[in-house]
């Protein structure tokens, strides 16, 4: 409608630029009601964002930083991970959902990194079962393996080592909701994935707890990977012992 306006006259133009919709009439554009309507919509939505954006300067600014942070030529926020692939620098990001959405990139992080460790944890379970048990009568069944093993170790309610392995989970979730909150709202890009365990391991050089921290995404993402295709071979193929073949 504010289109269909321009080209009514020198003065119609400098009234639309000036966005005095009262005067257009007399400015030698006539209106129709509904011309008029769309015109007054379209400039008193634009004078409610300007208020807006004035009473509510308190909360703008933390959306533009975070959409220039995204912008600003850091690939992922800065996150580790994009270093040391053998031929350099790899950002591979096809679909752009840490520029899309940067404000979810400490929660990406935490939970690529929570799923690379029980991956990890799991391919261990997976294998070293088949050579070495724990030491308990629960365990030393030959008939366990990773497809009956869940409800052969649940005896009842809160008895059985899988109740072992929920309370264990559960402390650990526990401390990390502590230092986090229970919406994770003290979650950023510098402690996602941080469970302050073993930092007295890691080297003393940030070059060093760079690759460190690499090493640990790569075997993460590579568990994942490993353990899926361990899981699904070993049901297709009915074979639930390693080698799952």
């Amino acid at each position: 409608a504010v289109g269909g306006l321009r080209g009514s006259s020198p003065a119609a133009e400098l009234a639309l630029q000036r966005g005095d919709v009262s005067i257009l009439s007399a400015a030698g554009a006539p209106l129709s009601s509904g011309l008029a309507a769309c015109a007054g919509t379209v400039l008193a939505a634009a004078g409610a964002s300007a208020v807006a954006a004035r009473r509510g300067g308190r909360r703008a600014p933390a959306v533009v930083a975070t959409r220039a942070e995204a912008t600003s030529g850091t690939f992922a926020g800065g996150l580790v991970g994009s270093e040391y692939h053998g031929w350099g620098t790899y950002e591979w990001d096809p679909l752009q959902i840490s520029s899309k959405y940067p404000q979810h990139l400490p929660w990406y992080r935490e939970a690529e990194l929570k799923h690379g460790r029980v991956a990890m944890l799991a391919f261990l379970g997976l294998v070293v079962p088949d050579f070495v048990r724990i030491p308990m009568d629960d365990f030393s069944s030959g008939e366990l393996d990773f497809v009956n093993a869940h409800n052969k170790l649940i005896y009842g309610i809160g008895q059985g080592p899988m109740w072992w392995l929920l309370v264990f989970c559960g402390v650990i979730e526990s401390l990390r909701f502590k230092d986090l909150g229970l919406d994770f709202g003290k979650l950023t890009l510098e402690n996602a994935g941080d469970l302050n365990f073993g930092k007295g391991f890691l080297p003393k050089t940030e070059e060093g707890r760079v690759q460190m921290k690499i090493k640990e995404l790569k075997n993460g993402r590579l568990a994942m990977l490993a353990v899926s295709g361990a899981l699904t071979q070993g049901v297709v193929t009915n074979v639930h012992h390693f080698p799952f073949a």
